[in-house]
């Protein structure tokens, strides 16, 4: 075992405080033994993990081990100088903590990607950073291999985001940025049918043609899809709702959007 780090100015703290600040991060963290073996078994882009001295279970001994074996640097500090890695004011019960290389796909290797069989989440203007991780955990839950966000969106790689994925920022690919427009214009000339979520749609979900290959677009929390995406969409659909409430969740409406696809996909339509 190394020694245990017990200052913030030891060069691989410093480092991952500077990866990881709000100023231009170029990694982000993930937290708990469970994360890193999944970033392992992704094969992410894990640049060091750093465990709270000493171990305290198979857990985390589990994750020693992969992360070393994976060649991946293992670091052993102090709670203070976790905590302060986590930049909290506070203490939590996370003990283990890793730093992942941000990769993020551009719009042209998210077009280059566009396959007969491919669907698409996008995320427009998605401002609340739990509802932009919980659209990247639907994503994964459904298989797809990239999702989207236009630019006015929350910081996909933000803590409150990544916790919220779950893990799934480790498998699915994110493209951020550029305007409605120009990603949906982009996707259609790919041969792509754009399908948009509002809940004053004229048609219903299960009356739209939801067959590959499609792209899903939802709106921001309050005002929903602007004019721009729109005006871009093949068509506009809705989800019935029965009781009083004027509209769904964003991540409710693209996961039912993604499984009524699904649906579709195993009926043969």
């Amino acid at each position: 075992m190394p020694d245990v780090i017990d200052s913030i100015k030891h060069p691989a703290v410093v480092a991952a405080r500077e990866s990881t600040g709000e100023s231009g991060a170029t990694s982000f963290l993930i937290e708990g033994p469970k994360l890193v073996l999944e970033a392992i078994a992704a094969g992410a882009p894990l640049e060091r993990v750093f465990f709270t001295h000493p171990l305290t279970d198979a857990a985390e001994e589990a994750a020693w081990e992969a992360a070393a074996g994976a060649g991946v640097a293992c670091s052993l500090v102090t709670r203070g100088v976790l905590f302060r890695l986590l930049g909290l004011g506070y203490e939590t019960a996370t003990r283990v903590l890793a730093t992942v290389k941000i990769t993020r796909r551009t719009l042209s290797e998210l077009l280059a990607g566009v396959r007969p069989d491919t669907y698409l989440l996008i995320g427009e203007r998605i401002q609340d950073p739990r509802n932009v991780g919980v659209l990247i955990r639907t994503a994964d839950a459904w298989g797809l291999e990239a999702v989207a966000f236009t630019e006015g969106s929350a910081d996909p790689f933000s803590r409150a985001a990544v916790r919220s994925s779950t893990g799934s920022i480790l498998r699915v690919g994110v493209t951020e940025g550029g305007s409605a427009g120009e990603l949906l214009e982009g996707l259609r000339q790919r041969g792509m049918r754009i399908v948009g979520a509002s809940a004053g749609a004229d048609t219903v979900c299960w009356k739209a043609d939801l067959s590959p290959p499609c792209a899903l677009i939802v709106g921001n929390e309050t005002a929903g899809l602007s004019v721009e995406a729109r005006e871009k969409c093949d068509l506009v659909t809705r989800i019935p709702m029965y009781g009083g409430a004027h509209s769904f969740n964003v991540t409710v409406a693209a996961g039912i959007l993604l499984y009524e696809a699904a649906r579709q996909k195993e009926a043969g339509r």
